[in-house]
């Protein structure tokens, strides 16, 4: 029996000193050196796809696994308008790659996530330690392997579905800020080296702390409609967080009215920016620059507040929510608000309501 194709991979000539494209009798050479894998990753993606025929098989072990998340990355992918599945599908790729579905089972998932976590983050080059893979990271990814096998089953049916084993969820981080803690947090972004980055992010928090809205859907907002994202119309009292050409998701991002307390700010940074020269377009700016991350000001900040390092941007979301429970806002209009189902906000956040469990409380040790 001949032995099954390992299909498209790199393979590096020593001879040469370059990288190749194997694929069966097939070798392609990509130009690039040793020192150049990731060019040469890049060069053997542009091969898989235009060699790319979706594929039809229903048995398992005739799909390759670069198959399903190439059909998941082209057919599903596009249509979710996600920044990291495309991430993810890279570095499933780098280990799975000559696999079939047969393969994927509980020792080969642990086997991936031992692979990940012991590869050092590209993004923390700088760090004096090396950081590594969390464990966390590697069961996101295998997450988006479990929809692409799924996806390709619903669209023609497997003769065995692979289960996909994820590694155990990371402990939760902590869910919400107290208002001493946010206050500490405000105060650090007055004291930031930078006045610029600091004044941003005074405003990130701010509008998160009262909206709920995401960070990212944050750092489009601008003072008109643009193609970036939505828009806060002060005059109107109304935040629209989400541009006309961006489409709904999952995660939902209503027109929400401008909350009383956050009204003066906005006023205030409207009029500021708009007499700059030239004019600001963007609510969070740097310098008259939109922001796309605010990774050391809010570490610093963080630091400077006496917050742990799991603190992360997204925790100004889960405080908006506590502190509409903690108020006792109804479930519905909260839910909306924040833009979220009001299952998860009641599932999540309903027990810092102080309607929780009140009736049942008031009964225990009454007599009949």
């Amino acid at each position: 029996m001949p032995r099954p194709a390992k299909g498209a991979r790199l393979w590096y000539d020593k001879k040469s000193g370059l990288w190749y494209i194997r694929d069966g009798t097939t070798k392609r050479g990509t130009g690039c050196s040793l020192a150049e894998r990731e060019s040469a990753e890049e060069r053997l993606k542009e091969y898989i796809g235009e060699k790319y025929q979706p594929p039809s098989d229903s048995r398992p072990s005739r799909l390759r696994v670069e198959d399903i998340l190439t059909f998941y990355a082209r057919e599903i992918a596009p249509g979710q308008r996600s920044d990291t599945t495309s991430y993810a599908i890279e570095r499933l790729l780098s280990w799975w790659q000559g696999k079939f579905l047969s393969d994927v089972k509980r020792s080969s998932c642990q086997d991936y996530v031992s692979f990940r976590t012991a590869q050092s983050i590209r993004q923390a080059k700088k760090a004096k330690e090396p950081k590594l893979v969390s464990a966390e990271t590697a069961r996101r990814e295998l997450t988006v392997l479990r929809a692409a096998i799924n996806a390709y089953h619903a669209e023609t049916p497997l003769d065995a579905l692979p289960v996909v084993t994820l590694p155990q969820a990371s402990d939760a981080r902590p869910d919400w800020l107290r208002r001493d803690q946010a206050a500490r947090l405000l105060w650090a972004t007055r004291k930031a080296e930078s006045k610029d980055a600091g004044r941003a992010l005074r405003r990130l928090i701010l509008i998160g702390l009262y909206t709920g809205t995401r960070s990212g859907a944050m750092r489009r907002l601008g003072w008109v409609p643009n193609t970036l994202g939505g828009y806060i119309d002060v005059d109107a009292g109304v935040i629209h967080r989400r541009g006309d050409d961006e489409q709904e998701t999952k995660k939902r991002r209503p027109t929400v009215r401008i909350p009383d307390r956050l009204m003066g700010f906005l006023k205030r940074w409207r009029k500021e920016d708009m007499a700059a020269k030239p004019p600001i377009a963007f609510v969070i700016h740097y310098r008259g620059s939109p922001v796309d991350k605010q990774r050391k000001a809010w570490a610093s900040a963080r630091d400077a507040a006496g917050l742990g390092k799991e603190v992360t941007p997204h925790i100004l979301r889960h405080t908006a929510a506590t502190w509409l429970m903690l108020a006792g806002a109804e479930i519905w209009d909260a839910a909306h608000y924040l833009g979220m189902s009001p299952k998860m906000l009641e599932d999540v956040y309903g027990h810092h309501s102080p309607e929780y469990q009140k009736s049942i409380a008031a009964t225990v040790g009454r007599k009949r």
